[in-house]
């Protein structure tokens, strides 16, 4: 099965988006998560299956489950919709405050250059939007090592290289334990 990759400017993203409010997330970082990873037996299960040279199909199966869990990029909600055990809420904002607006400009930046380097993201923070029911209606998953976000799987948003100086700002100002460039 061929997978379809997309990719959308932040600008068309932010400005086709409804949402009513948002929560900033931050994720896969610190010692907390660094310790529980390091001690989750699951974690070390799938280590250990990962060397092994002949693996059963029940192995298999388990180490498809944990590769979803450890071994692939990480996004704050699933494919299942549940959130990531190691994200933790920052904030709620309301689409009408100062941190709304910052957000929008910022994505808004007009696209002169797009990074393009050559790692694989990990998603330390993220944006998680919901309408007025409570629902999610889309998640932005962000890099600023990489400088890449994903809504989902494969479904890029392209923006400016200002655009995630811009972004490690506002995460900064909004208590994110941000990495250094």
């Amino acid at each position: 099965m061929k997978v379809k990759t997309t990719y959308t400017s932040s600008i068309e993203y932010i400005n086709n988006l409804e949402f009513d409010y948002f929560e900033t997330y931050s994720l896969l970082r610190g010692g907390k998560y660094d310790g529980r990873i390091v001690h989750d037996p699951e974690y070390k299960e799938f280590q250990l299956l990962k060397k092994k040279k002949k693996l059963s199909e029940l192995d298999i199966l388990r180490l498809e489950k944990l590769n979803k869990l450890y071994g692939v990029t990480q996004y704050v909600v699933n494919s299942e919709g549940m959130f990531h055990p190691s994200a933790e809420k920052t904030g709620t904002y309301k689409i009408y405050t100062i941190i709304t607006e910052k957000l929008k400009s910022i994505l808004n930046t007009p696209i002169k250059e797009v990074p393009n380097w050559m790692c694989a993201p990990v998603y330390r923070d993220a944006i998680v939007f919901y309408n007025s029911d409570d629902k999610i209606v889309s998640t932005l998953n962000i890099c600023l090592s990489c400088e890449y976000m994903e809504t989902k799987m494969f479904h890029y948003i392209n923006a400016d290289t200002e655009a995630y100086n811009l972004m490690r700002e506002l995460f900064i100002e909004l208590g994110h334990k941000v990495e250094e460039k």
